[in-house]
């Protein structure tokens, strides 16, 4: 490219019907400075095809510099390496500019060799941390969120991102499908995960995970539906039929265990085995739509089953949320923490089954209210200023709390009241599927 100058007094003369082109792009609109050599002209070689650094001015420009019109910033190329021209007049020995590369050009080329997706960060992140699968999205999620923070896990994860890092802890929680978690755990993919008992059968990977606590939530029946008024309306009418569900291997031991017990084998018409098919969603409108004869599948409240005219004939099972890790440790020097963890989730769901009892009583009453409010293993009994009476606390399952209370009335207790839990710890041995029984 060739670059000519004019002496310093003068301005650059500019025809808009035959614009100068700097690197490939007409010049722009705005008023740019170029300070200028005695010497006139220069070679510059193609190959290095140089972008100038330029100053742009609003308004005017002093009478030592040239002029071009500058294109309006939305016009303008993309941004790339460029190098800088400095342009000298005090010496005719030295060139008439230098071309220094911009930092720019060194820093862009590095990044972009080293640049990485935000999953690749997240996965060199993830090393040396405890995974924890959560249920993705459905009745689940919601519930294991509050779960989650109700044991002080703190967390943000990014939209459309199924992996955070927790900040309190060394963890990264993974958000899967509640149907593949018991998977990732059972092979060591994971170290924790929630998901319903349900889908650990389904999966059949029982023997390889560990139902380490039952978490409270999730609670529903895995049911066999018929039409309400339908001419089936008993298991034993149901075998030998078709049926559809979500959860085929639950569903074809169920049917297999009734078929052999009524002696139906084979795959004929009459006195065949029960036919049971996968449906992925919407199971409750294959009896309307003749694809099948009864469903198997998991019923909440039931509104949905009998607004499609369905009633249960038979519960297969039932399931509710539950916290699993993988039978056989893969990460050893994980355990310390899947202990904590454990410890943290089992005081939240004790919080949010029991609560505080506490009331006052005279102390020959004792005998009689210790025996409605046993506590877990027994209650807190303290001294009062008024002789004779005594203050009791006990834990009592939330459930029951108007019954208890209509009691201890009864039973002579005064200035009774209830105390929510945010959190406690109440159980001290993992690996058990529900805490222990309060003591009578």
């Amino acid at each position: 490219m060739l670059a000519s100058e004019p002496p310093p007094s003068r301005k650059l003369a500019y025809n808009p019907k035959s614009p100068r082109r700097l690197n490939g792009f007409s010049p722009p609109r705005q008023l740019i400075s170029v300070t200028q050599s005695t010497t006139t002209t220069t070679q510059i070689p193609r190959s290095s095809s140089p972008v100038f650094h330029i100053t742009p001015h609003r308004t005017g420009v002093n009478s030592s510099s040239g002029s071009v019109p500058l294109a309006p910033p939305s016009t303008l190329p993309p941004p790339q390496p460029t190098l800088t021209a400095t342009f000298d007049n005090e010496s005719n020995r030295k060139p008439p500019f230098h071309l220094t590369p911009s930092p720019s050009l060194s820093e862009s080329s590095s990044s972009s060799s080293s640049s990485k997706t935000p999953m690749e960060l997240l996965a060199e992140s993830m090393k040396g941390r405890m995974l924890f699968a959560i249920p993705k999205k459905g009745r689940l999620n919601s519930k294991s969120l509050e779960m989650l923070e109700g044991a002080d896990i703190k967390f943000t994860r990014s939209h459309r991102l199924d992996v955070c890092l927790v900040q309190n802890h060394p963890i990264a929680l993974v958000f899967l499908p509640a149907s593949d978690i018991p998977r990732f755990v059972a092979h060591g993919n994971v170290d924790m995960g929630i998901t319903g008992q349900d889908t650990i059968l389904e999966s059949r990977t029982q023997d390889a995970v560990t139902e380490v606590l039952k978490l409270g939530f999730g609670g529903c029946k895995l049911q066999v539906q018929v039409p309400e008024r339908g001419p089936i309306q008993s298991i034993d009418q149901l075998a030998g039929k078709r049926v559809v569900s979500s959860y085929t291997t639950l569903a074809r031991d169920y049917f297999k265990r009734l078929d052999e017990r009524l002696g139906l084998v084979g795959n004929g018409e009459e006195g065949s085995a029960t036919r049971v098919e996968y449906v992925g969603g919407s199971v409750e409108a294959a009896c309307a739509l003749g694809l099948a004869d009864g469903i198997v599948d998991l019923v909440e409240s039931g509104e949905t089953m009998r607004a499609a005219g369905l009633h249960a004939i038979e519960t297969v099972m039932t399931t509710e949320a539950v916290l699993i890790k993988s039978t056989n440790v893969k990460h050893p020097d994980l355990v310390p923490l899947i202990k904590k963890i454990t410890s943290r989730i089992a005081g939240f769901v004790a919080s949010n089954k029991y609560v505080i009892c506490q009331y006052n009583i005279p102390r020959e009453l004792l005998p009689i209210v210790t025996k409605i409010t046993p506590g877990r293993r027994a209650p807190t009994i303290s001294s009062i200023e008024d002789d004779g009476w005594v203050a009791v606390s006990a834990m009592v399952e939330k459930k029951n709390v108007a019954n208890v209370m209509d009691q201890l009335v009864e039973a002579g207790a005064e200035d009774t009241f209830i105390v929510a839990l945010q959190n406690c710890r109440v159980e001290t041995r993992l690996g058990l599927s529900e805490p222990p029984a309060a003591e009578a």
